[in-house]
């Protein structure tokens, strides 16, 4: 029989819902690319303290779910106090202690995520301080309803903000499981397929942030079977269910050597070879994470890449839900840990192998999903690039195009991105919506036939068409002819 009273969780949940609306947000944003903490509204912070503080009280009462967890370590150096010097002679110098902030070693698991088109979505740091893996499941879905749009990163989109779910959740964790039951006023609300995919994007990466937990089975109202749009959702669902990219394979094993021919010969002595690493996140292009590793001095020899292995992110608080591991000979220059807290990449970890078995720098990186991955060998300077992800619909097995852009106006523009192909002659053409040929042509990459991959770059020359047209990129199969790896890009021409 349906009743006016409020059940405890709905009470529970929009009372959460306003404490978390009252407290500081950090974001990442997905353009800047830097973590900025909003500046404090001048006046009235007692005021939401002690709103904070009723609301907490209040979910606490209903028997909340919600409780909290450690603060980080932080290590703050304190001012000596100073020395009074006697009289009639000069006053002591005082030297501020320095303060010594300790480097990260820990994710930061405070984290909900939002969307972006056409690529999986991105983090968020939210405060998460609750004791228990259901309660802060729990506390992360509901800081995601709470998350305002105008709060949200350039570029991306809190597609639950003044949806369908405004409080109470229930979550029970079996094994890598969890178990999230929203209570839903009314159906999702959403403007089609991509923004249906989109939300639920949202809602399985933000309720699998927590570590250990892999698989999350959205339900609605005490247990019914919940749907999004079109989406019906009938079983767990990992992030690589929802990612859009095709399923990866792992390839693991795979081992290539570089060598260079001298002139004049014998080749001289190598300098020893010292190494360097570094990273970018959708610098290249959007949703491409790139990790270099370069050398110093001396000669890149070859490398080891061990590929994908599930990450232990309860065990190792580094660690992400995957750990990606490349092997190379020489030593890097810096080795260690570096929390990195950027979606995809959570963290780098390089350590020195065993002189015994041969030497070299294993690099350990902790990412968020499975992503597709690209391995190459470029020069001048000699580096090794492993790229990962990229939008969905611009990247195949063999062909991965950065520029231009899905949606971008062009005239005249440069073609670029990382290709495998045969003979590394890789092709392109300009089509109009008809299927008509307005340009085409080819180019050859940095390297052919391998599981290492080539860069390419070429120019294109529209001046004299207009309109929507389509790249399309590919190579032609040596068997018959036909169109390989194809990818087609949605351009306008002006």
């Amino acid at each position: 029989m349906k009743t006016d009273e409020p059940r405890d969780d709905e009470i529970l949940g929009r009372a959460l819902s306003r404490a978390i609306e009252t407290a500081e947000v950090k974001e990442t944003p997905y353009e800047e690319s830097r973590i900025a903490l909003h500046p404090k509204k001048s006046g009235g912070s007692l005021w939401r303290v002690a709103a904070l503080a009723a609301s907490v009280a209040i979910a606490v009462a209903l028997g909340s779910t919600l409780f909290d967890r450690p603060a980080r370590d932080q290590s703050v150096g304190q001012q000596p106090s100073p020395t009074v010097a006697p009289a009639n002679t000069p006053a002591a110098t005082v030297t501020p202690a320095v303060t010594v902030t300790p480097r990260p070693t820990a994710i930061d698991h405070g984290r909900i995520y939002v969307s972006r088109l056409d690529l999986p979505p991105v983090a968020v740091a939210v405060p998460i301080t609750w004791p228990t893996a259901e309660q802060r499941i729990a506390a992360r879905i509901t800081a995601l309803r709470a998350f305002r749009q105008e709060q949200a990163p350039s570029g991306t989109q809190n597609l639950l903000w003044n949806n369908a779910f405004q409080g109470g959740v229930q979550v029970v964790i079996t094994g890598d499981l969890a178990t999230v039951d929203l209570v839903l006023e009314k159906p999702w609300t959403t403007s089609g397929s991509a923004t249906s995919r989109a939300l639920l994007q949202q809602l399985v990466y933000t309720a699998t942030e927590e570590p250990g937990i892999r698989r999350v089975l959205f339900t609605e109202n005490g247990g019914k079977q919940m749907s999004i749009d079109q989406i019906v959702i009938d079983k767990p669902l990992r992030r690589e269910n929802v990612s859009g990219y095709l399923p990866v394979r792992n390839e693991g094993g795979l081992i290539d050597s570089i060598s260079r021919a001298c002139a004049p010969t014998p080749c001289p002595s190598p300098a020893p070879l010292r190494l360097s690493n570094t990273y970018s996140v959708d610098s290249i292009a959007p949703g491409v994470t790139r990790f270099v590793v370069l050398a110093e001095s001396g000669s890149l020899t070859g490398f080891d890449v061990k590929g994908y292995d599930a990450g232990d992110d309860v065990t190792n608080a580094w660690s992400g839900k995957y750990v990606f591991t490349l092997e190379l000979s020489g030593a890097e220059i810096k080795p260690g840990l570096e929390i990195v807290d950027r979606t995809p990449l959570r963290a780098i970890r390089s350590t020195a192998l065993d002189p015994a078995v041969g030497g070299g720098t294993r690099y350990e990186l902790a990412l968020d999903d499975l992503r597709p991955w690209r391995l190459a060998v470029l020069q001048n300077p000699d580096r090794i690039v492993v790229d990962f992800g990229g939008n969905p619909s611009a990247i195949s097995d063999t062909v991965a195009v950065y520029s231009p852009k899905a949606g971008d106006t062009v005239s005249r523009f440069t073609v670029s991105g990382l290709s495998r192909t045969f003979e590394a002659t890789t092709s392109w053409r300009v089509v109009d919506a008809a299927r008509r040929v307005l340009a085409s042509g080819f180019t050859q990459a940095t390297r052919g036939t391998s599981a290492v991959w080539g860069a390419f770059q070429t120019t294109v020359d529209l001046s004299s068409v207009s309109g929507n047209v389509t790249l399309e990129v590919y190579w032609a199969s040596p068997r018959d002819g036909a169109d390989t790896g194809l990818v087609q890009i949605p351009l306008t021409v002006r």
